[in-house]
């Protein structure tokens, strides 16, 4: 309880109500709790890594990359173990090098063969080792030289699709053909 005196001397009593788990504490608490998840948006969306002290970076080389992206996860008998940060092109500029960020807990031996797959028909593309049996490892910052680019479902169809229709013509209209092209 609050006193105070007043000019004339006698003395005058005000009350300062109780203070109670009121409305401005929920606020208070929702306001918390929407701030930290606005600063957990921010952080993953922007692709802050605060925890990189568990991974290490090794790079692959591959003749085609068609469709990967940056993000693609890397994955060992169906397990996800990384994902793809970068993809460059060779200073060659007959290949692609691509960065794999992968964790601590997996090491890749040195005759591992990664392969560039595809999820289900016409899914996501992603990196998938193939196991060796060396019993030497890779270092961070290594290169991987034994790779599978991507088997494109288009060049394969095109090129079925081509073969099949030039042996459906009669041999007089392939000759025609064939000197019309020369």
């Amino acid at each position: 309880m609050a006193q105070s005196k007043s000019n004339s001397g006698s003395e005058q009593i005000t009350y300062q109500p109780q203070r109670k788990f009121t409305l401005e504490v929920i606020v208070g608490l929702f306001s918390l709790v929407a701030l930290l998840a606005a600063g957990y948006l921010c952080v993953n969306l922007g692709g802050l890594d605060l925890n990189s002290a568990n991974n290490y970076y090794l790079k692959a080389e591959f003749n085609d990359v068609s469709g990967l992206k940056k993000g693609a996860s890397v994955e060992i008998s169906g397990v996800k173990i990384g994902e793809v940060t970068e993809i460059n092109l060779a200073e060659s500029k007959a290949q692609a090098i691509i960065t794999l960020k992968l964790t601590n807990d997996v090491q890749i031996q040195d005759d591992d063969i990664a392969m560039i797959r595809t999820k289900g028909i016409i899914g996501d593309r992603y990196v998938k080792f193939s196991r060796g049996a060396s019993e030497s490892y890779l270092k961070a910052g290594d290169t991987i030289y034994e790779t599978e680019s991507v088997v494109d479902l288009e060049d394969i169809i095109g090129k079925f699709v081509h073969n099949f229709g030039s042996e459906d013509k009669p041999a007089d209209e392939k000759a025609k053909t064939e000197s019309l092209l020369e």
